[in-house]
């Protein structure tokens, strides 16, 4: 009479490991690891802590770096000098010209506000309040992308088209908004290079079309 066999249970576990998935219900799991997103955002805030806190921050740099970069504030800057290209011209005050610089640099700041309300991102002293404190009063508007950047990036553009041989000038105008905006503390480096693309991106289909 054949004898019922006692099912295979499998090998043996190996020494120090679970037998069966729920051995251990309660065993400490690996956190999961943090996604793309987060891992630049943490590279991004450690490297503008770099430039805002741990570069040294005199006074005789940090207020006239704060002056100038005041001026980018609603595009001052460059509609000031828009201004003073369209009446430089032996015919006149230029109109058009001024339209052309002051134009591009104002639109502009709008696009780049409403971006900055889609994505809200707190400046650095918000997001860690007992961080030292920007060296400039800090801008009501959310913090990505950079208005500063963008406008600096657009008006260098279209000053250049306007007056080419001054267009070195231009781009360190630029450069120096841009850059003082992390250096002072009040955006991040990603804010800032954001700012860049997106003037780029609106100031270099503006020359190409547009025709002074």
């Amino acid at each position: 009479m054949p004898t019922s066999k006692t099912p295979d249970a499998g090998p043996p576990a190996a020494p120090g490991r679970p037998a069966g998935r729920d051995a251990h219900p309660h065993a400490p799991r690996r956190p999961p690891r943090a996604g793309l997103l987060a891992r630049l955002e943490a590279r991004d805030v450690a490297l503008s802590a770099v430039i805002g806190t741990r570069w040294p921050h005199p006074r005789y740099l940090t207020w006239p770096l704060g002056a100038v970069s005041l001026t980018g504030n609603y595009g001052i800057a460059w509609v000031a000098l828009a201004a003073v290209g369209a009446a430089a011209g032996t015919a006149g005050f230029s109109g058009r010209r001024f339209a052309y610089g002051a134009g591009a640099v104002l639109a502009t700041e709008w696009i780049t506000f409403l971006i900055k309300l889609i994505f809200r991102r707190r400046r650095p002293t918000q997001r860690d309040p007992a961080a030292a404190k920007a060296d400039i009063p800090l801008p009501l508007s959310p913090s990505f992308p950079s208005s500063h950047a963008s406008m600096s990036t657009v008006g260098a553009l279209s000053m250049s088209v306007l007056y080419p041989s001054l267009w070195p000038a231009f781009a360190a105008l630029a450069v120096v908004l841009a850059a003082s905006r992390v250096y002072l503390r009040v955006h991040f480096l990603a804010d800032v290079l954001a700012g860049i693309c997106l003037g780029l991106v609106i100031g270099l289909p503006y020359i190409a079309l547009v025709r002074i």
